[in-house]
């Protein structure tokens, strides 16, 4: 059983990544576009994959590897690495809740008002904390990886 859930916990966090990388591409091609139909379609592709692939991934890929990590004799109390793990994945999972997610949905539908013909009002504003969003998840990533990496040769 603790094969499964390592195997689960694996999955979810690769695709979490995949979701970050979605994100930042589409995020550039929309960038690269001045065609609001073209933004539209490519910001709701973002806000998608931050919902589903970005958030739902990262849960599940805390919630998988604390049952790996409990089935692998490691807990809480006596493991501070294991609690720096946890925290980095609570501060991700704020991250992505307070930042990304909300203004993914933003960018989604002010692109969609301004494909319409409307003005995307706040969607700098928007675009501006998303983009702060990307860069925090990219480095909370990077982080717990080099938290695993470095805990598994330690």
């Amino acid at each position: 059983m603790p094969r499964l859930m390592e195997f689960l916990h694996l999955f979810f966090a690769f695709s979490y990544v995949a979701s970050l990388v979605i994100a930042e591409w589409n995020g550039r091609a929309a960038r690269a576009t001045e065609d609001w139909k073209q933004r539209a379609i490519l910001y709701q592709i973002i806000w998608l994959s931050c919902r589903v692939a970005g958030f739902g991934s990262l849960f599940l890929n805390g919630v998988f590897g604390n049952l790996a990590a409990i089935q692998l004799g490691y807990s809480m109390a006596g493991s501070t690495w294991f609690q720096w793990v946890n925290g980095i994945w609570v501060a991700a999972l704020a991250g992505m809740i307070l930042l990304t997610v909300p203004n993914a949905g933003r960018l989604a539908k002010q692109s969609q008002i301004a494909a319409g013909g409307g003005a995307p009002e706040g969607f700098e504003s928007a675009l501006a904390r998303w983009r702060i969003g990307n860069v925090v998840q990219s480095f909370l990533y990077l982080t717990l990886l080099a938290l695993m990496v470095w805990h598994w040769q330690a």
